[in-house]
């Protein structure tokens, strides 16, 4: 797993860095809002932090992607 700042801005009193995260080749991109911060380490910090939330999210997509060819689609069942 790698990523790459690819674009800055800043709003106020927080920087929001546009970040590129490869996950093994699965590239997707994200805005990561630094609220206050102080130091470069404290915004690569947030970025390792937040890269576990965007692949605990592509992890959710794949799952929710398999569960949907099994869902009957128009089968009436009944509540027990």
């Amino acid at each position: 797993m790698t990523y790459k700042i690819i674009e800055t801005r800043q709003a106020d009193i927080t920087l929001i860095t546009k970040v590129e995260y490869n996950f093994d080749g699965v590239i997707t991109t994200v805005e990561i809002p630094h609220f206050m911060p102080k130091s470069q380490a404290e915004i690569e910090q947030n970025i390792i932090n937040a890269a576990q939330s965007e692949l605990a999210k592509l992890n959710a997509i794949q799952q929710i992607e398999a569960l949907l060819p099994t869902l009957p689609i128009n089968e009436e069942k009944p509540i027990e």
